[in-house]
């Protein structure tokens, strides 16, 4: 089989696998969570969806000359920040509601790209959750990500109120004065689940 008849054959067994279902262990499931779909640019991979006007996620590796390896499957995504202030994002309805005051955790895996066709500052993640469309509040953020391997990040926190959507969204350095050309690459998320309390 050709590599597209074994990405294709891939591709559908995984997104059948991540529908989103009740799932007994009272953990909340991301639809595809490692951002699994044809490598292009400008496209948001199955199941993820950005609500920003003007922002165009890329489905990686090989769209502008970005060659680094998925941490899990056989593509991840890429979100860049601009000079002029605009930041990518990516979105999901979620199975479950989040629910106010409940602490939850989840783990993201994240890496930077040192050649983003000019885009090659490192940026840092932000998570945010929302009722609806609309990115009500922000529930985490990353440290800056600079370094060119994938690491493992855990996020901790605790929605203000019930929601039903959650974004991924690349941000500056912290203290940055100046907005800039910069990238983030994103893979592997696991499911959301409640804090294991003492």
């Amino acid at each position: 089989m050709t590599f597209t008849a074994v990405f294709l054959v891939h591709l559908i067994l995984l997104v059948w696998q991540n529908e989103p279902a009740e799932h007994p262990d009272g953990k909340i499931h991301l639809q595809n969570p490692s951002f699994e779909d044809m490598p292009r640019p400008s496209a948001c991979p199955t199941g993820w969806v950005s609500f920003t006007p003007g922002c165009t996620p890329d489905i990686m590796p090989g769209a502008w000359g970005v060659q680094v390896q998925p941490k899990d499957g056989l593509s991840f995504v890429s979100l860049v920040v601009r000079e002029d202030g605009t930041r990518e994002d990516i979105s999901q309805r979620l199975p479950e509601t989040l629910k106010a005051g409940i602490c939850y955790t989840m783990v993201i895996y994240l890496a930077h790209s040192q050649q983003y066709v000019g885009y090659n500052l490192p940026a840092r993640l932000r998570l945010w959750g929302g009722s609806g469309r609309e990115k009500h509040q922000m529930l985490a953020t990353s440290v800056l990500i600079d370094h060119p391997d994938w690491k493992e990040y855990k996020f901790q926190f605790v929605p203000n109120h019930e929601m039903r959507y959650i974004t991924l969204e690349a941000f500056y350095a912290p203290g940055s004065l100046r907005h800039y050309r910069g990238n983030i690459l994103i893979d592997h998320c696991s499911p959301i689940e409640r804090c294991d309390r003492a």
